[in-house]
């Protein structure tokens, strides 16, 4: 039997991502490769097709796998997607003769803990903590165990230096170029008042350092963990740990690696 290296394609269900995603397999297929009907562990390479949210939620129902990834954009923004549809057949001619390198993005881990259990979960953007149904939240801010400030408002994000671009930028945080691998904490929406004195704006935290949060259960009973824009409810939770992970992915890219340029070309 011949043995080819073997390509997962990870699609949403928008009809042009399939189209697309078709037209992919063809060139892959024409040029040796396998690709696989179902997500493989054994692949060589992820193609997530799709845009942003696609990207990362490929990421996050495979466990951040080691296997390299590269996104085709079909959906607006395309922040992680770094190939448009019109540029399959040159993508897959690069491929096939090594011109792309591999860069590593760490990320960002949170241990959730309650009373008898705890969860670790992790994160290539950010995780936000909020409130319940849009409750104003009161949250406990620790840097390496030391006290710095009891933050109310809609909540806070931590974000990667990848994610400080996302959610964390909306809200007026800082963009952190990638290859400093800290930590952002920002608040989001943070009272100020005669009762409330909060920070208004983001805390970029060295990676040696971890962040806790510990929620205030005066006014709700849940937290809402915001994980790459996909919400978890948690009851009672005591506090939760931030820092940066061992856990990477390895993000393929055609020639170098230009943050600036994608920055411009997306944001500004």
């Amino acid at each position: 039997m011949e043995n080819r290296e073997i390509i997962n394609i990870i699609k949403n269900d928008n009809k042009f991502s399939t189209e697309i995603a078709n037209k992919l397999k063809a060139e892959l297929e024409n040029n040796g490769y396998k690709v696989s009907d179902e997500y493989n562990k054994d692949a060589v390479l992820n193609i997530s097709v799709g845009g942003d949210g696609s990207f990362l939620r490929s990421l996050r129902i495979n466990d951040f796998p080691d296997i390299p990834i590269i996104g085709v954009n079909t959906g607006s923004l395309g922040f992680y997607p770094e190939l448009s549809p019109k540029d399959i057949n040159s993508f897959v001619k690069d491929y096939c003769s090594g011109n792309y390198t591999i860069n590593k993005l760490y990320l960002l881990q949170c241990e959730i803990f309650r009373q008898n259990t705890s969860e670790t979960i992790f994160a290539l953007n950010d995780i936000a903590m909020k409130g319940d149904k849009t409750k104003t939240i009161h949250l406990d801010i620790f840097i390496d165990y030391n006290h710095l400030q009891t933050i109310s408002g809609d909540g806070v994000i931590i974000s990667t230096p990848m994610g400080s671009s996302a959610y964390n930028y909306s809200v007026g945080g800082s963009i952190v170029y990638p290859s400093l691998n800290t930590l952002q904490l920002t608040p989001i929406a943070p009272l100020n008042s005669k009762a409330y004195r909060c920070l208004n704006s983001g805390i970029v935290v060295p990676p040696e350092l971890h962040i806790t949060v510990v929620p205030e259960y005066k006014y709700l009973e849940d937290v809402i963990f915001s994980v790459d824009g996909e919400e978890f409810n948690y009851e009672r939770i005591t506090h939760a740990n931030f820092f940066v992970s061992k856990k990477h992915v390895n993000m393929l890219t055609l020639g170098s690696f230009n943050y600036w340029k994608v920055i411009k070309e997306k944001f500004i």
